[in-house]
């Protein structure tokens, strides 16, 4: 009697699954959309090709960055030795907008460029590229948010705002694909790290690091601060030998980890040939910070962030003691450090630059706060 229930449960649950991969796949889309639309996304095309060209725009640091431009390179290959082999894009569709009004700038740039011989075939890998470390975001969150927050409801709504989130966060942006593969590698760690895996999967994800993004500096420091113990630790008191350090074991892993990352850092300098970071509004340092906290685009930036990330980042400031404590150390030390980072060397109204900390501590922080407060008001049955 009890089997077209279970039946039922299990027709049920898959359901559920495909329903939950639907929504996060349109939820994978609408930033897509939003970078080309509103921001510099048909600029990835020719950017791409100067990388791959040797000739970037802003050589250092864009030229070092050479993970996701040859996993793009990769994936063409790919792709024009299967798809293409039988459905040629570029012989079946041919685009041509016209408009009784004119077309404004941006659909005559568009139209343009799909007549270069090639570009349309990367437009639909970059599209699929993107889409693809959506997916894989969308995913590593719901898993590392879920050793903190029991409602899966709950969860979904923080990957709905996230996608929000990423849809905002496209000022001055390409499809930078390198600043979602740094996300990638910061969740991965992350669960590495709560999940209790086995430590070793931080080797290969730190040399991935190293080739993609110069962000990527601070995972090994990361997974060495979540060994600490900061438990009897007093900021008020500053009794620094209450803190209980890693196993020596520990500090091994975390040196080799770092003399990996900074064997890669160096070598594609040196294949590349060095040059000095290149200048954009203002030279990184003080010149930087003084743009981005005292001027027109210090003021675009504050509302930027205010569109991306809302004001959830003060409510965690305002309730911060109430958080568990590898999150609270996670916060202390990865937090500042990134901000301050990024102040003084970009300039600040590219908000996608600042979606580490929000995904990977503020937001399950923020989603433990609701529930947390559900359950206060919610008698229990």
């Amino acid at each position: 009697m009890f089997t077209p229930i279970i039946q039922l449960l299990q027709k049920s649950n898959k359901i559920g699954k495909l329903f939950l991969c639907v929504c996060l796949m349109i939820l994978s889309v609408y930033p897509i959309y939003r970078n080309f639309y509103y921001s510099n996304g048909l600029l990835t095309y020719e950017r791409h090709r100067a990388v791959i060209e040797k000739r970037s725009e802003y050589y250092n640091p864009w030229q070092y960055r050479i993970l996701c431009p040859y996993s793009v390179e990769a994936l063409l290959w790919v792709y024009n030795h299967t798809v293409d082999k039988v459905v040629p894009i570029e012989q079946k569709i041919h685009i041509s907008l016209q408009s009784s009004t004119g077309n404004v700038a941006e659909t005559a740039d568009f139209v343009k460029l799909m007549q270069v011989p090639g570009a349309m075939k990367y437009l639909l890998v970059f599209f699929v590229f993107r889409f693809f470390e959506h997916m894989l975001i969308f995913y590593l969150a719901w898993r590392l948010w879920s050793n903190f927050v029991d409602s899966k409801w709950l969860i979904f709504f923080g990957i709905n705002f996230l996608a929000i989130a990423f849809g905002n966060a496209v000022a001055a942006a390409d499809l930078s694909f390198n600043t979602y593969m740094d996300i990638i590698f910061y969740l991965v760690t992350a669960l590495v790290i709560v999940e209790k895996k086995n430590a070793a999967i931080l080797v290969p994800i730190t040399i991935l690091a190293a080739f993609n993004r110069e962000t990527g500096i601070m995972i090994p420091a990361l997974y060495f601060i979540s060994q600490t113990d900061f438990t009897q630790f007093s900021f008020r008191k500053f009794n620094i030998g209450s803190v209980k350090f890693p196993i020596t074991k520990t500090w091994i892993f975390t040196v080799v980890l770092y003399l990996l990352f900074f064997a890669i850092f160096i070598a594609l300098r040196i294949y590349f040939g060095y040059k000095p970071q290149q200048v954009w509004k203002a030279v990184a340092g003080l010149p930087m910070l003084r743009l981005n906290l005292f001027s027109a685009a210090g003021v675009k930036a504050y509302m930027e962030l205010i569109g991306t990330f809302g004001v959830i980042p003060l409510i965690i400031l305002y309730k911060f003691r109430q958080f568990p404590h590898l999150l609270k150390k996670w916060f202390i030390f990865l937090a500042p450090l990134w901000v301050a980072a990024h102040y003084l060397s970009v300039v600040a109204y590219q908000t996608r630059l600042f979606m580490v900390p929000f995904i990977i501590i503020i937001l399950p922080m923020f989603l433990m706060l609701v529930e947390q407060e559900i359950k206060k008001t919610v008698p229990e049955t």
